[in-house]
């Protein structure tokens, strides 16, 4: 009788078990899936500073999960760069589209559009433009606890014209947090 009543419960554990949304027994396309499971947010924060300047670096995303590897996001950034000679105010907006390879790798691809508003800070004119970068690269990422990592990169805008453009590289380091992964 205790084996018999031993089986029995046994049985039943594992049919509650196996109604659990994160429990493997069941075939993927059986899962309940919430809609919004799929977003993401994020985001960078960044600083500088030297001798004659200073900025600030703001960059929330939110991103939707195409498949578990796949990311499609948007971001907005801000940056605001105080010099000896002008002050920057910079806005982009633009998507994304990141691949994901084992949870430890990321390779992605951004397009931003900048709206820049350069004021000087002698003649006290305010000059503004637009810019655009296509960014390609990748990087490594940290796994911090729940659904949620550090990333760590370098990109590369591919649209980068030394002679044209305000940034002073085509090169950008990433660093920046993604919740919900």
């Amino acid at each position: 009788m205790k084996k018999l009543l031993f089986l029995i419960v046994s049985i039943v554990s594992l049919a509650c078990q196996a109604q659990d949304e994160g429990n493997i027994l069941l075939p993927e396309n059986q899962k309940k899936n919430n809609f919004f499971d799929n977003f993401t947010l994020g985001g960078d924060v960044g600083f500088s500073f030297g001798k004659y300047q200073w900025g600030l670096s703001l960059a929330p995303r939110i991103g939707y999960k195409i498949t578990n590897d796949l990311e499609a996001a948007f971001s907005v950034n801000y940056t605001y760069q105080d010099t000896d000679y002008a002050k920057y105010n910079i806005l982009g907006l633009g998507p994304s589209l990141t691949y994901y390879i084992g949870r430890y790798l990321y390779v992605n691809g951004s397009f931003q559009h900048y709206f820049i508003s350069t004021k000087s800070k002698s003649t006290r004119i305010t000059y503004n433009t637009e810019e655009s970068a296509l960014y390609l690269g990748g990087g490594y990422m940290q796994y911090l606890g729940g659904r949620s990592y550090l990333r760590l990169g370098l990109t590369y805008n591919v649209l980068y014209d030394k002679n044209k453009s305000i940034f002073s590289s085509g090169l950008f380091p990433e660093v920046g947090i993604v919740i919900g992964l």
